[in-house]
């Protein structure tokens, strides 16, 4: 298991749920999944400006398998081999395939497994800290501990830092339903594990230490998060706002609509692949392709255009 401070210069830039791309079939490209890497890794992706989130969210792990899930985060990370960190999704409402998913990060190498609280029910600390102290029994993995509030449960700071005091808690993802809050997660944690960010304000998360952002952007526009991730590195932190909400803004105003439509994440990020080219698949239901348009495509199009040209 890496330490905190190993982690710290490993987890650096961006972010990236990697998407999962299906065939018509609904069955995983494999192919695609493996050309997808191995592009972003020609694109300059490495330990210092990236982090793959293997079988996440906008990896669409809600519609897979166990065994799909561990052969997808199995591929990412042999694709990767050791030149950027991987981390992978180990969310379940079953605690055998968290534990498992887990023992195959230790596996394979993954740096961290990321997990959330249960979900479906209502949150309820205690029912959490067992969860996690329960993964902790079996395996040596490192834990991301993801506070997925937008759909999860939102944990409170107590319930954090008994969380935290797990040997294997090495990184928090960390979001929150207000600045006020995502601001005081930062100052309260930041020093004691490695904190991502995952909340779209890197105007005050890189000012106070943290060094990394979730973005979909990466999977087919990833100069976009390495810039942004340079200047404020750099101390730019002006010009670093302005690159973000350049692309931020549009991507955000692109997206509503689908995200009105339909759920998941992948399915909002697959015209965006296509318009660059990439093979991003169909999705599995619930999310449905169908609701891209002809004209949704253009605007992805047009998207991709308006960043280049900015750069």
């Amino acid at each position: 298991m890496l330490t905190v401070e190993a982690l710290r210069t490993r987890w650096q830039g961006a972010v990236i749920p990697v998407v999962t791309p299906f065939k018509e079939d609904r069955t995983i490209d494999f192919a695609a999944l493996e050309r997808n890497i191995a592009w972003l890794m020609d694109k300059g992706a490495r330990a210092g400006n990236a982090v793959f989130l293997a079988a996440g969210s906008g990896g669409d792990f809600t519609s897979m398998n166990l065994e799909e899930r561990k052969q997808v985060i199995r591929v990412i990370s042999e694709v990767v081999a050791g030149r950027a960190p991987v981390m992978a999704g180990a969310q379940s409402n079953d605690v055998r395939e968290c534990i498992e998913i887990c023992q195959l990060c230790e596996t394979l190498g993954v740096d961290a497994a990321q997990i959330s609280a249960p979900y479906y029910y209502d949150g309820r600390p205690g029912d959490a800290l067992a969860w996690f102290k329960e993964i902790a029994r079996h395996t040596d993995a490192g834990f991301a501990v993801y506070n997925n509030w937008y759909t999860g449960y939102d944990m409170p700071f107590t319930l954090i830092e008994e969380i935290l005091g797990i040997r294997n808690s090495i990184a928090l993802k960390w979001g929150a339903p207000n600045a006020f809050v995502f601001t005081e997660g930062i100052v309260r944690f930041n020093s004691r594990v490695v904190v991502v960010m995952n909340g779209g304000l890197p105007e005050i998360a890189y000012p106070l230490g943290v060094k990394n952002h979730v973005s979909h952007l990466p999977n087919f526009y990833p100069e976009h998060s390495w810039r942004v991730h340079d200047l404020f590195m750099a101390g730019k932190n002006a010009e670093a706002q302005q690159e973000w909400y350049r692309c931020m803004l549009p991507w955000r105003r692109m997206i509503a609509p689908i995200r009105a439509a339909t759920g998941g994440e992948g399915v909002f990020v697959r015209p965006g692949m296509e318009a660059a080219g990439l093979n991003g698949g169909h999705s599995r239901l619930p999310s449905r392709d169908e609701i891209i348009t002809p004209e949704m495509r253009r605007q992805y199009r047009d998207f991709l255009t308006l960043c280049a040209a900015g750069a």
